[in-house]
């Protein structure tokens, strides 16, 4: 695959420099690569916004006041740059598995194996997930309204 191939394939990278939306990018490429920890990394990405934008509701923008906006803020950039080397990061990998396409293929015999693919389907259950996205946002809560 040349590099211009590769690098419309990598798209979604753009989306880690806007604010706001820079999860995105992780959830769309792990939706496409059906990988959930990077679908998960996505979510998290966009925790920080979601209560940023909450709290601008609440407590609104006040200048020479400190709020509890300002520091879901400062975290929000400080995860936004944490995306954006991350997603070059990922790009590259994927850059990796697009030149070695044969090397990364699933091997038809583990596909059908019914009781293979029951066991991996298992690793990251649902209510699991759904526990820890609920932790962190509990954890973001407690510390924006102690902060």
């Amino acid at each position: 695959m040349n590099i211009l191939d590769k690098i419309i394939k990598s798209w979604w990278v753009i989306l880690s420099f806007i604010m706001f939306i820079n999860g995105f990018g992780f959830i769309y490429t792990g939706l496409k690569h059906d990988n959930k920890n990077w679908v998960l990394e996505g979510i998290i990405y966009e925790i920080p916004w979601v209560f940023y934008i909450i709290y601008i509701g609440i407590y609104g923008v006040e200048l020479f006041k400190i709020n509890p906006a300002d520091n879901v803020f400062l975290f929000a950039l400080l995860l936004l740059l944490i995306s954006i080397i991350r997603s070059f990061w990922v790009a590259i990998k994927l850059w990796d598995v697009y030149d070695n396409h044969e090397k990364y293929a699933q091997n038809p015999t583990e596909l059908s194996n019914p009781k293979k693919v029951k066991e991996n389907s298992k690793l990251f259950g649902g209510p699991i997930c759904c526990l820890c996205i609920a932790v962190i946002f509990f954890l973001f809560a407690i510390v924006a309204i102690i902060l």
